[in-house]
């Protein structure tokens, strides 16, 4: 008679990490939340329980664009080689987790992920699986130590997320922070142009809290009179500062200078010279950011 052996399974209900030391959030206390909302800026944050924070951020750009960052309450001691791994959640045990990009975590600075890999973990998160990052903790005498974004309540948020991304300016600082105007002879009107340019510049100032001053130039060609011309120059550069008050800039942040003939940058004798030299420049400047 053949001796029946029962087979016996085991579920488990801890995810699949290897590393010794874990750190994610879990049922109880994992949260995302939207911590900037606006056409220059998107960002999603995740805290990680006794580890840190978590930061998607998009910007206004021309650019399709993604960043993370993970930021450790604790700096970076040294550069370590990272990799970043698509895990399964609890509730998925067995399932061999899955490599997104090996990356480098610099020293003193945040962990740092972009473009197509950071795409990648929102991915992972919308399909309820755990990003991961692995390496060696030096605080802890190289003990492999994983720390994971949490995909509970991820969803909703990250709708909200999306729906930021799709009103973002498709532009950024870098494009609207020098510009320059041009006039018909004697004249001080905005062109159409002009004025496009000035919606442009406005639509993105009024979001950007860093933006501390807007520098106004105003010139003319070499042509009548050098007082006349003088005035002139001011006039454009006042009508200029007009319109970027009434799209809700701070008129005593807007500095404005008038130079006449001054500071050519075309040869005043034929038409076209003339034309190039007859501008207003606009120089926007922002507070510098802190490293």
């Amino acid at each position: 008679m053949k001796k029946i052996i029962p087979l016996i399974f085991i579920m488990t209900t801890t995810p699949v990490y290897s590393a010794s030391k874990q750190y994610h959030a879990g049922l109880d206390n994992s949260n995302w939340y939207l911590s900037s909302s606006s056409p220059i800026q998107c960002t999603l944050e995740h805290p990680i329980p006794r580890y840190g924070q978590a930061n998607f951020v998009a910007k206004a750009s021309k650019k399709i664009n993604l960043d993370f960052r993970l930021d450790s309450k604790r700096a970076m001691p040294s550069t370590e080689v990272v990799q970043l791994k698509s895990v399964p959640p609890e509730w998925h045990p067995g399932a061999a987790p899955e490599l997104i990009d090996t990356v480098t975590f610099h020293q003193q600075f945040d962990g740092y992920v972009t473009k197509q890999s950071a795409w990648r973990m929102l991915s992972e998160l919308e399909r309820g699986q755990v990003p991961t990052f692995y390496f060696h903790d030096w605080y802890n005498n190289q003990q492999l130590i994983s720390v994971g974004l949490s995909s509970i309540n991820f969803n909703k948020t990250y709708d909200a997320f999306n729906d930021c991304i799709s009103q973002l300016l498709p532009y950024n600082f870098d494009d609207i922070s020098y510009s320059i105007l041009r006039y018909k002879k004697d004249g001080s009107l905005l062109t159409q142009f002009s004025k496009k340019r000035l919606k442009m510049i406005g639509d993105y100032i009024k979001h950007d809290k860093s933006i501390n001053v807007i520098l106004v130039s105003g010139y003319t060609d070499g042509y009548g009179d050098i007082n006349n011309n003088q005035i002139l120059s001011e006039k454009r550069a006042n009508s200029v500062k007009s319109y970027l008050a009434k799209l809700g800039f701070n008129n005593d942040n807007i500095k404005v200078s008038g130079y006449g003939e001054r500071h050519h940058v075309a040869d005043n004798r034929d038409i076209l010279g003339r034309q190039e030299n007859r501008r207003v420049i606009i120089s926007i400047e922002k507070e510098k950011e802190e490293i």
